[in-house]
């Protein structure tokens, strides 16, 4: 599994509530070439992180042509974007279906 780890630093509420409109819309493109799961993390009133996870680094690759039309409109909104990636594991409760 790979995991990508996004911060967004918007410069205001506006510019944040859209963007994660955005990043809704570029999440459903993705799952169709191996994105399995999204995490949102409000983090402050203009800042989130995004936490994706994917099938392989390879699949990510794939995704990655949907994120790269956003970064413009990332850049033209004001938006400070940094990320890191690497393979990764989840560890799961095993009660975890009592717990959604």
């Amino acid at each position: 599994m790979y995991l990508r780890v996004v911060t967004i630093k918007c410069p205001n509420q506006a510019a944040k509530k859209a963007l994660k409109l955005l990043f809704k819309q570029v999440v459903v493109e993705q799952m169709k070439v191996g994105l399995i799961k999204e995490t949102v993390i409000d983090i402050s009133d203009t800042n989130f992180l995004n936490v994706k996870y994917w099938i392989s680094k390879s699949h990510f690759e794939k995704g990655r042509k949907n994120w790269q039309k956003v970064s413009q409109e990332l850049n033209e909104m004001g938006a400070i974007v940094s990320a890191v990636g690497g393979e990764g594991e989840i560890n799961l409760s095993e009660d975890y279906q009592n717990y959604i």
